[in-house]
C-alpha cells in the first residue's frame, strides 16, 4: 500500500514562505537540503504524518504560475473562528468562513481560504465529519 509522504510547492523567497507557515499553521523545517541553484524545505508539525515540500530556486525572480491545475492545500483545525481571527491578527487576509450543508441543514464542512506569500490557496477547515 502507498503511503503519502509530502506535496511539493515552489516559492519564489523562502523566508517569507516558511515564516507565513509556521506562523499561519505551526509547520517547522522538519529537513533542509541546500544545494548551490535551489533548497528543499521539508515542513511539517505534531499533527500531521506528511509534509509539505518547499522548493527554492535560487534564481527565479518571477512569481510561478498555477495554472488551472492547482487547487489547495488543506489545514484541519479546531476552531475555525478562532484560527481565521488569529490569522488576520497576523495580516494575513483570510476569507469570510463559509458553510456546506446538506439539504436537510446538517453541516458538512465548515471552513475558509487564505493564500501564501506565492499567491497558493490554503483551505482551513473546522475538524468535523470527513475533515479530522
Amino acid at each position: 500500500m502507498a503511503k503519502l509522504i509530502h506535496t511539493m510547492i515552489r516559492v519564489r523567497d523562502l523566508e517569507p514562505s516558511l515564516q507565513f507557515y509556521r506562523d499561519a499553521f505551526g509547520l517547522e523545517v522538519l529537513h533542509q537540503l541546500d544545494f548551490p541553484d535551489f533548497s528543499l524545505a521539508y515542513l511539517g508539525n505534531a499533527e500531521t504524518g506528511a509534509e509539505l515540500e518547499l522548493t527554492w530556486n535560487r534564481d527565479r525572480n518571477q512569481p510561478y504560475t498555477h495554472g488551472d491545475g492547482y487547487g489547495h492545500v488543506a489545514f484541519s483545525v479546531d476552531d475555525a473562528t478562532a484560527t481565521r481571527h488569529r490569522l488576520s491578527e497576523l495580516g494575513l487576509a483570510p476569507k469570510d468562513i463559509r458553510e456546506f450543508r446538506t439539504d436537510q441543514g446538517a453541516l458538512i464542512a465548515r471552513y475558509f481560504f487564505v493564500e501564501d506569500p506565492d499567491g497558493y490557496k490554503i483551505e482551513v477547515l473546522e475538524r468535523h465529519g470527513h475533515y479530522k
